[in-house]
């Protein structure tokens, strides 16, 4: 593929246009839609309200600390169906709709479409083979605060954003630096990790333990580690997944949980998980399974205790 800006990924699809999604398939319209000589296209599927105010006036990311900008697709849409055969798949849909999200898609994937997850969980790339056969699948994962505040408009919540992806283990002669280009020419930080298990593992360490908490005790990120009891059970939630990670050979960093510790104590006071939102709003589909359940059925696969995890989940009421 052409790594010259105006023609790698000639067509580009943003699935889910919530605060992961909407970011940075902002920053990519942004880049793209602006330049009446970029003959590229960048679809966003969304739906509903959101969906409505992108299509009457383009999508408002409010950068944090900084002026909000308007961003503006070629298409926004929730008919997948007219889409056509897709070039980049950047996928940020909450994980209970990533099955029916992909089934859509089937259709429009070629053996050279790549595919980026960009959600929250581990082992969101095998999910996506079981279901999706052809494609370059590069296992991902992104740090980033953000919320979308009304329809149409994405806050961020810190000045984190950034992706770190690797190879797909069945397309090892997919040329990495393909990717690496076009994210960095969309002015989106990416660290290119030869075995991004390790950092989807270290991710997952700081938000599950952090959705479980907030969400039970409804505190913000940052109120987790002002409070003992609130710090005391995210250190064991963490020491509870890195026995799992090592029993699945995944050897995470010493101070990783140092490094979600310090997240949480820098991270904007006000914000919260997703999770947590959902949960408060009583919306009938949260993430439960993938922040909860999921640690206590790969706790008992692997034989590790789960006590702390389960805890937190008897206090969820969703």
């Amino acid at each position: 593929m052409n790594l010259h800006k105006s023609e790698a990924y000639n067509n580009i699809v943003i699935a889910g246009v919530g605060g992961v999604g909407g970011y940075y398939g902002g920053m990519i319209a942004l880049n793209i839609t602006s330049n009446y000589k970029d003959k590229r296209n960048i679809v966003f599927i969304a739906r509903g309200e959101h969906l409505a105010a992108i299509q009457r006036k383009g999508l408002t990311i409010k950068a944090f600390g900084g002026e909000p900008v308007i961003c503006t697709p070629n298409v926004a849409t929730h008919k997948v169906s007219d889409l056509n055969m897709i070039n980049l798949l950047i996928v940020a849909v909450k994980s209970y709709d990533l099955h029916l999200t992909l089934n859509s898609f089937k259709d429009k994937i070629m053996t050279d479409t790549v595919i980026v997850p960009l959600l929250n969980g581990v082992g969101i790339d095998e999910r996506i083979r079981k279901v999706i056969t052809k494609g370059i699948i590069l296992p991902s994962c992104t740090y980033l605060s953000s919320k979308i505040e009304e329809p149409g408009v994405v806050n961020m919540m810190s000045d984190i954003a950034k992706i770190v992806i690797g190879p797909d283990p069945l397309n090892p002669g997919y040329d990495k630096e393909e990717i690496i280009a076009f994210f960095k020419s969309m002015g989106i930080k990416i660290t290119w990790a030869e075995n991004p298990q390790v950092a989807i593992w270290q991710k997952f360490m700081f938000i599950a333990p952090a959705a479980l908490i907030t969400a039970a005790n409804n505190t913000t990120i940052n109120g987790i580690v002002q409070n003992e009891d609130y710090k005391k059970d995210y250190c064991d939630i963490m020491a509870e997944i890195r026995k799992i990670a090592e029993k699945k050979n995944i050897i995470l960093p010493e101070d990783a949980e140092a490094k979600s510790l310090k997240i949480a104590e820098e991270i904007n006071k006000n914000a919260r998980t997703s999770f947590q939102l959902d949960v408060e709003n009583k919306k009938p589909k949260t993430e439960i399974d993938l922040f909860g359940y999921d640690i206590v059925r790969m706790g008992k696969e692997t034989s590790v205790d789960t006590p702390v995890t389960e805890k937190l989940l008897s206090k969820i009421k969703v």
